[in-house]
């Protein structure tokens, strides 16, 4: 889904602008550094999500508003909803883990927590989830994929409402929502290969 396509109220909206701040700096490192061609690979990205199927839900059950106590818990969350088992399809795979059209086991992740956002009427908790390809010859990676969730956490709001989540693959425009994505590997292998590109166009 397109960040064009949110209708939200002006505060929680602040969760959107500041995915999509991170977005539009890597999207003008690459216009700099790779010019045209990653800019057709950029379109591609695009592409693939316009044709992405959206049925199957997450059986992840994102916290209460009351129930969001502090940062820890958007770890947990995040992790557990890379991890968990997802009926989709009619085929039990996991969601990004080892399943037709999820990552394989030789991609590995870290999930940092960046900051809080205090503001009117919600809280935002931005996290970072690292993807990479540690090997026997580059046990330490040379290019890592990020995506970057935020957990809006609402002021207003009644208590039992879940928290809202939105995320971004970085040099991608689209902002997505957990209940309305299909992972897709040839995303983070194409971000991968287009730093790998940058990297060698870059004298020292």
């Amino acid at each position: 889904m397109a960040a064009t396509d949110f209708h939200m109220p002006v505060a929680p909206r602040e969760a959107q602008r500041i995915i999509e701040q991170l977005v539009q700096q890597s999207l003008a490192h690459l216009r700099e550094t790779v010019g045209e061609e990653s800019s057709k690979t950029r379109g591609r990205f695009i592409e693939l999500e316009n044709e992405a199927q959206t049925s199957g839900h997450t059986t992840v059950q994102w916290p209460k508003i009351s129930e969001f106590a502090d940062e820890h818990i958007g770890i947990k969350k995040i992790n557990e909803y890379i991890e968990k088992l997802l009926l989709n399809d009619n085929f039990l795979v996991k969601e990004w883990k080892t399943a037709p059209g999820g990552h394989d086991l030789c991609w590995l992740y870290a999930i940092d927590f960046i900051e809080k956002r205090s503001l009117e009427f919600n809280n935002l908790y931005i996290y970072r989830v690292r993807y990479s390809i540690p090997t026997r010859r580059s046990p330490i990676p040379r290019q890592t994929v990020c995506i970057y969730f935020t957990i809006d956490v609402s002021k207003v709001r009644p208590k039992h409402h879940p928290v809202k989540v939105l995320f971004a693959f970085e040099t991608m425009s689209i902002i997505h929502q957990p209940n309305e994505f299909r992972f897709r590997q040839t995303w983070i292998e194409d971000i991968v290969l287009l730093k790998e590109k940058m990297a060698r166009g870059i004298d020292f």
